[in-house]
This record gives C-alpha cells, sequence and structure tokens, in this order.
C-alpha cells in the first residue's frame, strides 16, 4: 500500500461509518488504508462531538499550512549555508554545522534541493559542490579506465 493523503470524500466516509457503528478496520477495509491510518486520522481530527469530516478537513488544513518544513529556511539560515558552501563545504558538513550551534536540524538533502533551485534561477552555489560530475559518468569512466588496465 502506496502512502496517499485522506481526501474530504475519504473523511466523509469516515464520519459516516462511525455512526453506522463500523471499527476502524471495516473502514480501512472499505477505504483500501491501513487500520492505523484510520485510527490516527480519527484520534488527531476528532473533537468534543465526535469525529467530523467538515472539522477533520480544517485541521489537517491548518496543520499542514503550519508545518516546520515549510520554514524552515529563513533567509538568516540561506546566508549562513551560502557562506558555508561557498568556503567549500559539503552539505552534510553544513547540516553538522547548523545543528551543533542550535542553528536548526536540516537533512543535507534539503541543502541539496535548495542549492539546486539556486542554480535554476541564474545561482553559482553548485559550482562549490565537491561532485560535480554524475555518478554514471564516473562509474563509465572507472569501467573503461579498468578495461583499458585490465
Amino acid at each position: 500500500m502506496t502512502y496517499k493523503h485522506l481526501s474530504f470524500e475519504d473523511r466523509c466516509y469516515i464520519e459516516v461509518s462511525l455512526k453506522n457503528e463500523a471499527t476502524h478496520g471495516e473502514i480501512a477495509a472499505s477505504l483500501n488504508r491501513s487500520q492505523s491510518s484510520i485510527s490516527r486520522e480519527i484520534t488527531r481530527n476528532k473533537g468534543l462531538r465526535g469525529y467530523r469530516h467538515n472539522q477533520a478537513q480544517r485541521v489537517t488544513g491548518e496543520r499542514h499550512q503550519i508545518k516546520l518544513k515549510a520554514i524552515k529556511l529563513t533567509d538568516e539560515i540561506k546566508l549562513i549555508i551560502d557562506e558555508l558552501i561557498i568556503q567549500d563545504w559539503s552539505p552534510e558538513q553544513v547540516c553538522g554545522r547548523l545543528k551543533r550551534e542550535n542553528h536548526i536540524e536540516l537533512h543535507h538533502e534539503t541543502l541539496y534541493q535548495y542549492i539546486l533551485a539556486e542554480k535554476a534561477s541564474g545561482g553559482d552555489l553548485y559550482k562549490h559542490l565537491r561532485h560535480q560530475k554524475r555518478r554514471t559518468e564516473n562509474a563509465t569512466d572507472l569501467r573503461i579506465t579498468a578495461a583499458r588496465t585490465g
């Protein structure tokens, strides 16, 4: 089963099923979801009057808007990242420094995505990355060299 967000219609179905006293397992089977996903949805979005689809949709939307992922790369953090990348630090090293200095905890892939977005908008931070060749090119070069020497 692949992960997919619950839709408004899914939430309507959950509310009606709960009113008809269906179990979480029965609801999950009907929606082709895991029982834990349905249970988590009901627990997270249940109000004082039980689970209501409109309320669940609204609360989920609000939760999504305030997620930290959307606000992690502030202008201040970007300046620090730019400065360290220009000094030829790797994204992994930059993430370690940011964490150690209690600025923020990021995954290095977030920095690679930031650098590639900056490249697409005309920036040159990508030139400071250590590995600019594609891995397949490097692997091909090694095979050719090995074949010549072997």
